[in-house]
């Protein structure tokens, strides 16, 4: 089992662990209802071991309910005894001065990890006919070297004037009691965006430079793109959903000159439908979750030679494997053309909480926990046809812990397909 490149995931677990996960939004605990919100400070340090780190230390901080009650400013540092290390910041939830629906939260991650694996290359030694990353294409396969990847993103959001974000209610308040909603809902209480949920235009321009150093050649993968798209989160509380549904669709388009890894275009759509078995005498919540979800690159051509041009780099576009789709397989294991991704999680809060009971565990302020089974099923294809959709598909299923820390979900994932067993470390429901 190879560990989880970058260790981006960890440090942006504990990031944002203190932190409110939705756009224009406030959680409220129930000794918060009634009491002026003030600004918080919180850090949180860490410490472990990996390939790529050695033993890594490093903390977490932010500063919550600034500028406004709804903001925070956010940092992390990591470094590793084999010469890894990484820093991020940022802000969360930062409205643009004088307007009043439009948002922006800006971060940067950045970092030198040793010791990485990525899926790139074609006739890669050993490995001659196969593009590395393709549906079928052996998962050893790929090339090792020490690595920079650094990241800006600045993600825009302008709530639109319907359904739950119509008139003054642009920053909602959810009250929440030990992880559930009680008070606050946006959604799920009709299948129409002008009468439940919450609207969002949303426009994200990124850079991300990852440069591969293996025998004294650099061979860097930058984007510069811009994702323009729509959501309607018609879920009751997107933190930790009962019922509900999810749409999105999106545009990306990358505005790079680095030959045939720019000038790329994308389109992706996804769907979540959230059903709620009620509850029992051993079960505070049940739920059954399904995610679908399709990717396609559409100036994606090969040359005289057979080699792809206008792809974008292994971590964009049709990919999967990782933190979020796929999660049995490697980070970026599967990238090409298109892409399709079919998934199902069974959820439950159950009544028993023992972590409640333990003092020790006050600081986190843990609200619940959660177990949740999963199943996933996906492929990448050079073609965007039917036989996408239900041939050749790749299969992991697993278990996962779950729970509510300083008002953000936290998971662990323990994941297994054919190609080994994995553990996922992130924050946030997958979908």
């Amino acid at each position: 089992m190879k560990s989880i490149p970058y260790l981006l995931s960890l440090i942006t677990l504990l990031w944002m662990s203190i932190i409110p996960l939705n756009a224009q939004s406030i959680i409220l605990l129930p000794e918060d209802v009634g009491g002026e919100l003030k600004a918080e400070y919180n850090w949180l340090p860490y410490a472990f071991f990996s390939d790529s780190f050695g033993l890594g230390l490093g903390a977490g901080v932010a500063y919550s309910r600034w500028p406004a009650p709804e903001t925070s400013v956010l940092g992390a540092v990591t470094v590793g005894t084999k010469g890894s290390y990484n820093f991020a910041g940022g802000f969360s939830q930062l409205r643009i001065p004088g307007t009043k629906r439009w948002y922006v939260s800006p971060y940067f991650i950045g970092g030198y990890y040793v010791d990485q694996f990525i899926y790139i290359g074609h006739d890669n030694p050993g490995f001659e006919g196969q593009r590395a990353g393709a549906n079928d294409s052996s998962p050893d396969n790929y090339a090792s070297a020490d690595q920079w990847d650094n990241q800006v993103q600045l993600q825009f959001t302008y709530l639109l004037p319907i359904g739950n974000g119509a008139g003054q209610n642009i920053v909602n308040v959810y009250k929440v009691k030990y992880g559930m909603l009680i008070d606050g809902a946006t959604g799920a209480s009709a299948f129409n965006p002008f009468k439940s949920g919450r609207t969002s235009f949303l426009f994200t321009p990124q850079w991300r430079d990852q440069t591969l150093q293996q025998e004294n050649i650099q061979t860097p993968l930058e984007t510069w793109n811009i994702t323009v798209g729509m959501e309607w989160d018609n879920r009751d509380f997107p933190a930790n959903p009962a019922r509900g549904t999810y749409f999105k669709a999106s545009y990306q388009k990358d505005f790079g000159n680095q030959g045939g890894l720019s000038g790329w275009e994308a389109v992706e759509g996804e769907f979540e439908y959230i059903h709620n078995i009620g509850k029992n005498e051993r079960a505070k919540q049940r739920l059954l979750v399904f995610d679908f979800s399709t990717n396609y690159v559409l100036n994606w051509e090969n040359d005289a030679e057979g080699f792809p041009t206008h792809r974008p780099p292994q971590y964009e576009a049709a990919t999967l494997g990782g933190l979020y789709r796929m999660r049995g397989f490697e980070s970026n294991r599967f990238s090409d053309q298109a892409a399709v991704y079919y998934s199902m999680e069974y959820r439950v809060i159950p009544q028993w909480q023992p972590l409640l009971k333990a003092h020790w565990l006050n600081f986190a302020q843990i609200q619940y926990w959660q177990w949740a089974l999963f199943a996933e099923a996906g492929r990448v294809s050079e073609n965007y046809d039917s036989e996408l959709f239900y041939e050749d598909l790749h299969y992991d299923g697993g278990v996962s812990l779950r729970g509510m820390l300083h008002q953000a979900v936290l998971r662990l994932d323990f994941a297994g397909s054919e190609e080994g067993m994995r553990v996922v470390a992130m924050y946030g429901q997958p979908f």
